[in-house]
């Protein structure tokens, strides 16, 4: 089984999970088309605050509702839907990795793919459907959509992590999975931070805790809230790297990478051996995104995170409370 605990450092791997189909194959072709057009108007829903860009295709098997498995240069990544909401998404990275999320949920419901790939599970919760998406990246949303006011604002998921990893907050209001190994701490994958979005795009206020294996996300409503309300934790599985730089790291390396001025010097201060990729060309633009967050970590007393794919090109870079 898997592990759930607090934790510290980090150097990351992170992203990915999924989603997918399932049949009202018992059903009588009437009952099938009320259940399939609620589903699609729920996948409506959720695809409009989402977006359908960035969603990866998925097949429906025997044991899950949907299957999608996401190619990297660094291997594979496997997400599966769970058949009904009394199932788990789980991810899995080349290495073996992996990870579960529980739906949160009153009843069974069986999953039903509609729109252009969201796997709905519909009134699983009151007042609540819940939803999968894959994404291209390698990741997986997990959203729950508050249709009224009389829906629940917090949704507790189960939290099953990869055996011998922990969780440590990413100054971002989200969560990093670690495992500390002979390099140091190693970020195997990431829960991002929540977001929610209620009917006219507005964002809605909410937040994660850790409550013992779970995670739970709260979701602040008024009487001025437009419902439906689409709210998603997204949970990723050995995709991206990041490198994470400590305060007494931050400050060493301050003048160095103020100086920094091409992507040589630059690439050979910020990739350390324990990440174990290359660093493409960067750009003045980027170059310079790096010693601004830089620069305000080392006066702020704040730590760095640098994100870069598997081929090394840079992503994005933070600095966080640590």
């Amino acid at each position: 089984m898997f592990a759930q605990r607090k934790v510290r450092a980090g150097v990351l791997a992170g992203t990915s999970l999924l989603t997918a189909v399932a049949m009202l194959s018992t059903a009588s072709p009437a009952l099938a088309e009320t259940a399939n057009s609620a589903a699609a108007k729920s996948a409506s829903v959720v695809e409009r605050a989402t977006g359908t860009g960035d969603l990866a295709l998925s097949t429906g098997t025997p044991d899950s509702a949907g299957r999608a498995i996401t190619s990297t240069e660094s291997g594979s990544v496997t997400v599966t839907a769970p058949t009904d909401s009394l199932g788990y998404v789980e991810s899995t990275a080349g290495d073996g990795t992996k990870f579960r999320l529980d739906l949160p949920e009153t009843k069974k419901v069986n999953g039903v793919k509609a729109g252009a790939g969201t796997i709905v599970y519909e009134d699983a919760a009151e007042s609540t459907d819940l939803a999968v998406q894959p994404t291209a990246d390698g990741g997986a949303r997990t959203l729950v959509t508050l249709k009224d006011k009389a829906a629940p604002n917090e949704y507790r998921f189960g939290l099953d992590l990869p055996s011998g990893t922990e969780l440590l907050e990413d100054g971002q209001g989200g969560y990093l999975i670690t495992r500390t190994g002979s390099n140091g701490a190693v970020v195997v994958g990431s829960i991002d931070a929540p977001w929610a979005k209620d009917a006219t795009g507005k964002a809605v206020p909410t937040a994660y805790r850790i409550e013992g294996a779970s995670l739970v996300q709260k979701v602040t409503t008024t009487d001025a809230t437009a419902f439906p309300v689409v709210a998603d934790p997204k949970v990723s599985v050995g995709w991206n790297v990041y490198i994470k730089f400590s305060k007494a790291e931050v400050k060493a390396l301050k003048s160095k990478v103020a100086h920094a001025d091409t992507s040589v010097a630059m690439c050979g201060l910020l990739v350390n051996p324990v990440a174990s990729v290359g660093c493409a060309v960067l750009g003045g633009t980027v170059i310079k995104k790096i010693q601004g967050v830089w620069a305000y970590a080392a006066a702020h007393g704040r730590c760095v995170e640098l994100k870069l794919t598997y081929t090394g090109i840079f992503s994005d870079i933070k600095h966080y409370k640590c």
